[in-house]
């Protein structure tokens, strides 16, 4: 998901083939959440209620009640990392890298600013985010960055009208922990050879599930494939699900390989509140939907 579009991974519970699309974020709409899902429904007519959407981006702005101002998903998160690393060898141990989502000001202040899009202001008067904060706008290089998000919450929100569960998901995370011990995961600011070697990992996911799949094309649609594949695999009998749920902040989903599945039922006795965990993920769904953020 860029600020403009969404690449979507797709997989229907019968299909053996993956399906990717770019869906545009039209600019010139007056109700961008209303448009967004508009254009999924054209590109995916199928999907709609008992499908589950993975989405590269949270689904609202950080509502910070700690010293630590950190979005609760994340502390759940974190905790849950650090007990998968510990049945990890050295070579397997899992790096979590998590860049802060910034409050409602932050966004506020984005739709404010004269370089942000017009439909990025529309989506931000649409959330009510736009009477947040003060009249300052953000400074600096990493705001171009985050504002993206924007087009996130509109997504998760699109969905809902659509009657999808939505969670939230992190791709590099997927990555990380589906990847073997031998395969490397450069960074994305290394685009060839972070490209070439998520291919490689999607392409033996894929071999490993008997899915066709086109080569991803970009480093977008690479993790909305590998979000639809491992939900795949986790959800025949390959592994499962771990959820978080957030009053505030919605839900989390990371599919998990059977050997992280047997380390993460012992979370219960590690992370409060509770992550939930399911032995199939996304079980008794009819379909399935990826969508990435970049």
């Amino acid at each position: 998901m860029g600020e403009d579009y969404l690449d979507v991974a797709m997989l229907d519970g019968g299909a053996k083939s993956l399906r990717l699309a770019r869906v545009p974020i039209l600019s010139e709409t007056r109700h961008p959440i209303a448009q967004i899902a508009e254009s999924i429904s054209e590109c995916f007519p199928e999907l709609g209620p008992g499908a589950v959407a993975l989405v590269d981006s949270p689904r609202a702005p950080c509502v910070a009640r700690s010293e630590s101002r950190q979005r609760d998903l994340d502390l759940m998160l974190r905790l849950a990392v650090a007990a998968l690393n510990r049945a990890r060898s050295s070579a397997e141990y899992v790096r979590l890298a998590l860049f802060p989502t910034p409050t409602a000001d932050y966004f506020a202040r984005c739709a404010r600013a004269a370089a942000c899009k017009p439909h990025l202001i529309r989506i931000a008067r649409e959330l009510g985010l736009t009477s947040k904060g003060t009249k300052s706008v953000p400074r600096g290089r990493g705001w171009l960055f985050t504002r993206f998000m924007l087009a996130g919450f509109a997504t998760h929100r699109a969905l809902e009208q659509l009657g999808v569960d939505s969670f939230e998901s992190y791709p590099y995370l997927v990555f990380s922990l589906w990847k073997s011990a031998s395969e490397r995961l450069p960074p994305k600011s290394d685009r060839r050879a972070a490209s070439k070697a998520r291919q490689a990992i999607l392409a033996r996911l894929t071999r490993s599930c008997r899915l066709t799949a086109p080569v991803a094309k970009s480093l977008d649609e690479a993790d909305a494939a590998v979000l639809a594949v491992t939900a795949r695999l986790s959800a025949t009998g390959r592994g499962g699900a771990l959820t978080f749920h957030s009053q505030m902040h919605g839900r989390f989903l990371l599919a998990l390989s059977t050997r992280d599945l047997a380390t993460a039922r012992a979370l219960e006795t590690v992370a409060r509140p509770s992550p939930r965990i399911d032995g199939r993920a996304a079980k008794e769904r009819t379909g399935g939907v990826v969508f990435s953020a970049g």
